[in-house]
């Protein structure tokens, strides 16, 4: 009974102020396909970080919301991210998996991204905030 109990408890998702982190990731995908740079930026707070392959880490919420506002007139279709691990690191929570997304550039040309993800979240009073989000192919 105690070990079913302790198993139970260990493989629930980590929370904070009730909110799972898999519904965080589920958020943070939504806000991606509606384009909601603010709140993205927002997420990151201000030391944030975003780390795309080939280019400089981007930092800070200033920053985040720049970077983001440079797609305006790109047109998001899908978004999905599927998560493939949460650990704890420290006293923040690493999740990876995998991100799909399909839509259309300012340009008017199609496109369909897929890779994995890796980020970090920490828990503060305001709620779940990202350390850093990091794809890959």
């Amino acid at each position: 009974m105690l070990v079913s109990l302790l198993l139970a408890v260990s493989t629930a998702a980590p929370e904070c102020n009730h909110i799972p982190i898999d519904r965080m990731i589920d958020q943070y995908a939504a806000l991606i396909k509606n384009q909601e740079s603010a709140s993205i930026a927002h997420l990151f707070g201000e030391s944030g970080i975003v780390d795309n392959p080939g280019a400089a880490p981007i930092r800070g919420k200033a920053a985040i919301g720049a970077f983001l506002s440079s797609f305006k007139g790109a047109v998001v279709k899908s978004e999905s991210m599927t998560i493939a691990d949460v650990g704890r690191v420290g006293e923040d929570w690493r999740v990876t998996g995998r991100f799909h997304q399909t839509g259309t550039t300012p340009q008017g040309k199609d496109y369909d991204a897929s890779g994995s993800f890796d980020s970090t979240w920490t828990c503060t009073a305001d709620g779940w905030r990202l350390k850093r989000m990091a794809t890959g192919k």
